[in-house]
């Protein structure tokens, strides 16, 4: 019956028409599903390439966290260290302010000490006057202690009467236990007075003298 309804003259071309329509159909249906397969892979695989760069970079994402969480660790323990070190160099300096003051002062007593030290010196390197003067009239020196005078230097009235008390009982504490009993208090005055030679003044202080101790002293 279906024969019969498509027999006559252009039943033929009628049929192939609908077969290369059929087949052209099929042919793109089965191009859209190649196409449609290509297209689905390489987005398929794009979209893995992507999702590993993903887990990648934010695998290096974590690691880069880590690394500035140590770097900051670091960082404030450094600065901690630069606040003790920063400590250390003020006590450090205020340690070496003191010592340059105390070197200051040493080196200014030192001058001092020098220039009493070659004052001292130039005047025993003088030598022996030629006619010294008898120290022994001072009341209170024997020739022992005149002697002592004699190698300190001492071989005038007016170089006696310039010397201090504490330099004539270090001269005679330098001598020994038997000569720190004498007292020198009175001889730089008992000096001064044969320097300029007032005798009868000498002689009169003298007689207010025991050896060579005032006795209103």
């Amino acid at each position: 019956m279906f024969e019969n309804t498509f027999q006559g003259p252009g039943a033929g071309t009628y049929t192939n028409h609908t077969i290369e329509v059929l087949l052209m159909l099929l042919v793109a249906f089965l191009l859209g599903l190649l196409l449609g397969y290509i297209l689905w892979y390489k987005w398929h695989k794009l979209y893995h390439e992507l999702n590993a760069e993903h887990n990648r970079l934010k695998a290096a994402h974590l690691e880069l966290e880590k690394e500035h969480a140590s770097l900051r660790y670091k960082l404030d323990e450094s600065e901690k260290d630069n606040a003790k070190h920063r400590q250390k160099i003020m006590s450090l300096e205020g340690d070496v302010t003191g010592l340059r003051f105390r070197l200051e002062k040493s080196e200014s007593d030192l001058v001092v000490a020098l220039a009493a030290g070659t004052a001292m010196g130039a005047r025993a390197a003088v030598g022996p006057p030629p006619n010294p003067d008898d120290l022994k009239v001072v009341e209170g020196i024997g020739p022992k202690i005149e002697q002592l005078c004699y190698d300190a230097g001492i071989w005038t009235f007016a170089a006696l009467a310039e010397t201090s008390v504490a330099r004539l009982r270090e001269i005679l504490d330098a001598a020994g236990p038997s000569f720190r009993i004498s007292n020198p208090e009175t001889w730089p005055k008992q000096a001064a007075l044969a320097a300029a030679g007032k005798w009868d003044e000498l002689k009169e202080y003298q007689d207010f003298l025991i050896a060579g101790r005032n006795l209103d002293a």
